[in-house]
């Protein structure tokens, strides 16, 4: 069967991107004195130093659409212009419906599709494949944006050490535009491993765990978190999907020139390139200032990674995360 890309005679590549960060910053020191930690531990286990945190009056769609409008304008592309919106979350406005579709108005997309996306912290990854694969199929949509938004600091219990110290609040954008055929998404690859379901999870609101007055006290509306399966399930499998995306084109993890990952970690980023026998030149992170940013963490790092000049035409570049539930992925695209 001819390849979609080739039948349609272009590719799918990014054209522009954004962020939003919020202004408040959760310091070590602070943790320290919330969690009991120290806060030299905390960057020793971690790396992180700091997280941001949404102001009380700040929104999930007001911030998506902040992030969005950066990406817009760097792709030169009025919101009319895009045929699709992909939200990458699970920290939404509201349960339903999509936050999207408020982005979608907010930004003034009126010819736009909408729709959210769940896969976790992985999220962004598979939307730049969903994103992909719906502009292959129909090239009626020029430009979709992708976004990945995380509030996650109202589902953290701060005196719990063991999610305190990780998470923080942010949102990633991406324009998605027509590209020559050679340029743009190469590869998507998506695994699961769905047994160790319930290592990290935030069950209340959940139709298993609606929340009620008779549970409102038992913790269930905050994040509960099993660090070391995280780790495992890592290490076990994220090389994997990494080199299952690279097979389908031919290539191979030598053949990459940069890497984005989703930033849990800094000591697992290290130890994964180091797994892969790859110098860290070839990577960004930026888990030390924002920590784990969840569905924005790659999103920004592929921000950061642009704004910087780290990615230049013709790069092979692999983006990869893996996700609560767990899923891994990873999205080998030749940079235009």
């Amino acid at each position: 069967m001819m390849n979609q890309r080739w039948a349609n005679n272009f590719g799918v590549g990014i054209a522009g991107v954004g962020k939003y960060l919020p202004e408040e910053v959760i310091t070590n020191e602070q943790l320290e004195k919330w969690t009991k930690i120290k806060a030299e531990t905390i960057e020793e286990k971690t790396g992180i130093r700091s997280r941001r945190k949404v102001g009380d009056n700040e929104t999930a769609s007001e911030i998506s659409a902040l992030a969005s409008r950066d990406a817009l304008e760097m792709a030169g592309i009025d919101p009319e212009e895009l045929g699709l919106i992909i939200t990458c979350t699970f920290t939404g406005d509201y349960i339903y419906p999509a936050v999207s579709c408020k982005i979608q108005d907010l930004l003034g997309a009126k010819n736009a599709g909408a729709f959210d996306l769940l896969a976790n912290c992985t999220g962004f990854q598979v939307g730049l494949g969903v994103a992909s694969d719906r502009m292959l199929v129909n090239p009626s949509i020029e430009y979709t944006l992708v976004i990945g938004t995380a509030v996650q600091s109202r589902f953290i219990d701060w005196s719990d050490p063991n999610s305190a110290i990780f998470f923080g609040d942010g949102v990633g954008a991406a324009v998605l535009k027509q590209v020559p055929p050679e340029y743009g998404i190469l590869s998507n690859e998506v695994f699961s491993n769905g047994r160790v379901f319930d290592s990290v999870r935030l069950r209340g609101g959940g139709s298993s765990f609606p929340m009620r007055n008779d549970n409102i006290n038992q913790g269930l509306q905050y994040y509960e978190l099993d660090g070391m399966e995280v780790w495992k399930q890592v290490v076990q499998f994220q090389p994997k999907v990494i080199n299952r995306s690279l097979a389908k084109i031919d290539k191979t993890i030598e053949d990459v020139d940069f890497f984005i990952f989703h930033q849990a970690n800094l000591l697992l980023i290290e130890y994964l390139m180091g797994k892969m026998k790859q110098p860290m030149e070839k990577t960004y992170t930026n888990v030390e200032d924002y920590g784990n940013t969840a569905d924005a963490s790659q999103a920004i790092t592929l921000c950061d990674a642009v704004t910087k000049g780290l990615l230049k035409r013709g790069d092979l570049i692999v983006i990869s995360g893996v996700g609560a539930g767990f899923t891994f992925g990873s999205t080998v695209m030749r940079w235009y």
